[in-house]
Formats: C-alpha cells, sequence, structure tokens
C-alpha cells in the first residue's frame, strides 16, 4: 500500500509539471462523462460455514472434515469503471456510476474449533460489481489542478469463489485531484475507499428449520478494498 501511495503522489507531482501551460479547468455546467481503470486491494475476507445437514445424512468426526470457518486472502486486482454525472459549476458534482473490480485469491485458510485445518492456493478471484451513486466537491482556484473530494452509496454485487453471488448495500469515499487538459477534459487521479455490508451465500440460516432448507450457508465479512485509479472526464 506504501508503495502505491508513493506511485500516487510521484504522479500527481508530473501532472502538476505538466500542467504549467494549461488554462485553468472551465466553471460551466453541464453533463459529463467519465471513464477510469486502476489498482485494487481488497481486505482479507472472513467467513463462517453454517449447516443444516437434514435428517439421515452422516456425520464425520474427525478433525478437519466439518471446517466451521475460512479466511480468503486477497491480493491486488484490477478494476475499472464508467460514470455519467452532471456539474453543477458551484464546487458540486453528482454522477451514476458502475465500476467493476476482480481481486486474486492468493490462500484459502479453513478452520475447524480455532484450529487450522488445511491452506489452499486457489487459482481464482474474487469479482465484483458495484452501482453507485457519487456526490463530490470540487475546490475550484486559479490553476489547472482541482482538488476534489466525495462519497457514495449504492449496491455490491460479489462473486465468491465457488461463482455464487450475493448482493449488498455499499458505501465509498473518495478523494484526488482533477488536471485540466483543455477543450472540456480533464483527467482525474483519485483513491477510492469502498466497503459493503455483510455478505450471504447459499442459503440463508435465517430460514433453517428441521424441515429445510438443507445445506451449508457461508456468512461472509464486508468486502472492503481501496484502489487507486486515473479516469478520463468529458463535458459536454
Amino acid at each position: 500500500m506504501k508503495r502505491v501511495i508513493a506511485v500516487s503522489v510521484v504522479t500527481a507531482a508530473v501532472l502538476a509539471g505538466a500542467a504549467s501551460a494549461q488554462d485553468a479547468p472551465a466553471r460551466e455546467d453541464g453533463v459529463y462523462a467519465r471513464l477510469g481503470a486502476g489498482v485494487t486491494f481488497a481486505s482479507d475476507w472472513e467467513q463462517d460455514f453454517v449447516r443444516n445437514p437434514g435428517p439421515g445424512s452422516g456425520g464425520c468426526l474427525a478433525l478437519g472434515c466439518n471446517p466451521d470457518r475460512q479466511i480468503l486472502d486477497l491480493g491486488k486486482g484490477f478494476v475499472a469503471g464508467a460514470a455519467l454525472g452532471f456539474d453543477y459549476a458551484d464546487g458540486i458534482r453528482t454522477e451514476l456510476e458502475y465500476r467493476y473490480a476482480s481481486a486474486e485469491i492468493s490462500d484459502i485458510r479453513l478452520f475447524e474449533s480455532a484450529i487450522e485445518v488445511s491452506g489452499l492456493a486457489p487459482n481464482d478471484n474474487i469479482n465484483s460489481h458495484f452501482l453507485m451513486t457519487n456526490f463530490y466537491f470540487d475546490f475550484y482556484n486559479n490553476g489547472p489542478l482541482t482538488p476534489f473530494i466525495g462519497g457514495g452509496v449504492g449496491g455490491a454485487f460479489v462473486e465468491n469463489e465457488f461463482g455464487e453471488r450475493d448482493a449488498a448495500l455499499a458505501w465509498q469515499a473518495r478523494g484526488g485531484v482533477a488536471l485540466a487538459l483543455g477543450d472540456k477534459l480533464s483527467a482525474d487521479l483519485e483513491y477510492v475507499f469502498l466497503r459493503s455490508n455483510k455478505l450471504v451465500y447459499g442459503p440463508n440460516p435465517e430460514d433453517f428449520t428441521p424441515q429445510g432448507p438443507f445445506g451449508t450457508a457461508t456468512v461472509g465479512e464486508r468486502y472492503q478494498s481501496s484502489s487507486v485509479m486515473i479516469s478520463l472526464r468529458k463535458h459536454f
């Protein structure tokens, strides 16, 4: 993470140097479109297994047969997004954003009764889709660089390592700097922190009864990630 922050600072300095000959950003209200991509770092993911085995099902008493918890060690990944927004020219922007993120799973650790019983190294990713409504505050000045902060709420649609999907409410905070490129075009460098509510895969354990549904529910922690993105923003 320190390396990412350092790269972001250096990139901002380079943009500032390249911006010396540019005009200050236009301050006209209107519609804009934004496209961006970058790198994302998802936090490790801890999940509990809740079972409803059903009548007549056999049991295994050996240690390791019935793991009750797992930890997914997640690494860096790729993020890309697109947004359509409106700039009110008084320092406020609003937008609707779609974003896709994929983070690699570097390790899966299984636990039973607090004892680690196995470790796996799968070749798989956690794939996520986000639909967010965002707002921003632009700090206009006389230069070509415009700092901004913002946030948003929306939905997170997260797919686990088995291809199961769940949706949850999500929120994000973001901040960065915009560089005016001329012709109503600007480049944004920003940091985005996102967090969702808890996720459940498989049958809902709250619905478990002696009559069913039978199976295993995976109750996950909140999806949480930090991303650094570079975007191009075009005003119309």
